[in-house]
């Protein structure tokens, strides 16, 4: 088994305000470190399967597209008709023949469609446009958006405009996970960090593939709490003192306030924050971590408020030393019982 099925050791960090300010260190993944922040929005260029319209004027009356509804007496204008690019990536243009179109801009096809019309037509001018460009489109899909094709607008489409244009998200964003795939490089992350972070919003490419869905995060509580096992933590800056609240509190006779335990796996940058000599560092490895809380202090209620729970926590409240004695006292009870049972029955 791995380290982190089996742990052989954890640290023990008594929560205070170090601990606190520790958890700023916290990082999700990125998606502009994946994929870049502040890449520019996607050229125009042509790809199998966009349409394209063709207009070509030309300086005078009686050239190849004269008398064919000119802006005024002294020229001659035409509009082709749509064409959609075809798999070898070439459209057919009059007294020019197949051209090539895949990967270039529309101001390169213009080029390339007036150099073809010279000594043909009278000083030709070309204007290219994509009324509609199916291959520069975005995929999104996810039961929690309407999932369908999104085409990628010239300014360039950040992700959270090709979600809004999807249709938008149905769930809550604490519980909401984006994936990014592009090429073989996929990347998850929470939706509530890309709107903290606006440089998360990264521009979306032709052929991304963005999957929205939902993961329901989840504490578990035990110990001496009244509603003890799996609970929701149904907000973003859910803490301590929440999860007391969901699990409905400690028991009053059972309960050691000064035993509150948060079990979990941390991150190597919040525990180096902490104690940056800590034996259980290694590399940027998570660390398996029991962080301590003391409710007998006045002061650890205003550190439970602050200090955070995290999905996949296990947060455990400790028996007070005169419940364990009077669970003693209990079995003790139990087998003079039937000790004396047996006697009787022997006498008998």
């Amino acid at each position: 088994m791995s380290p982190r099925e089996t742990p052989t050791d954890y640290e023990i960090v008594d929560v205070d305000s170090r601990a606190i300010n520790a958890m700023r260190e916290w990082r999700s993944t990125s998606l502009a470190r994946s994929f870049g922040a502040r890449q520019a929005a996607p050229e125009t260029r042509v790809n199998v399967g966009d349409a394209v319209s063709i207009s070509i004027w030309e300086a005078g009356s009686g050239g190849l597209f004269g008398g064919r509804g000119g802006v005024d007496a002294g020229s001659g204008s035409e509009t082709l008709p749509i064409q959609t690019v075809d798999r070898d990536g070439r459209i057919k243009v009059p007294y020019v023949g197949d051209i090539s179109v895949v990967g270039k801009r529309p101001s390169q096809i213009a080029q390339t469609i007036e150099d073809g019309l010279k000594g043909k037509a009278i000083e030709p001018q070309v204007l290219v446009t994509l009324p509609q460009q199916t291959a520069s489109s975005v995929v999104v899909v996810g039961d929690l958006t309407g999932a369908g094709r999104v085409n990628l607008n010239v300014k360039g489409d950040r992700l959270l405009e090709v979600i809004a244009q999807a249709g938008g998200i149905k769930a809550s964003p604490h519980e909401t996970f984006l994936r990014v795939t592009r090429g073989k490089r996929s990347t998850t992350m929470p939706l509530t960090a890309v709107l903290a972070k606006p440089d998360e919003n990264i521009f979306m490419q032709p052929g991304d593939t963005v999957y929205v869905f939902r993961r329901p995060q989840t504490f578990t509580a035990l110990g001496a709490v009244k509603s003890a096992g799996e609970m929701p933590i149904d907000r973003e800056d859910f803490t301590v003192a929440s999860a007391m609240g969901t699990s409905g509190g400690l028991i009053d006779n059972q309960a050691d306030p000064s035993g509150v335990f948060i079990f979990r796996y941390e991150q190597a940058g919040v525990l180096r924050a902490i104690n940056p000599e800590s034996p259980h560092l290694s590399g940027n490895s998570e660390v398996p971590v029991v962080y301590r809380l003391n409710l007998k202090d006045p002061t650890g209620y205003f550190v439970a408020r602050a200090f955070p729970v995290r999905a996949g926590d296990i947060v455990y409240v400790a028996n007070s030393p005169a419940a364990e004695f009077t669970k003693f006292l209990r079995m003790a009870l139990m087998i003079s019982s039937v000790a004396r049972s047996g006697n009787v029955a022997w006498t008998e």
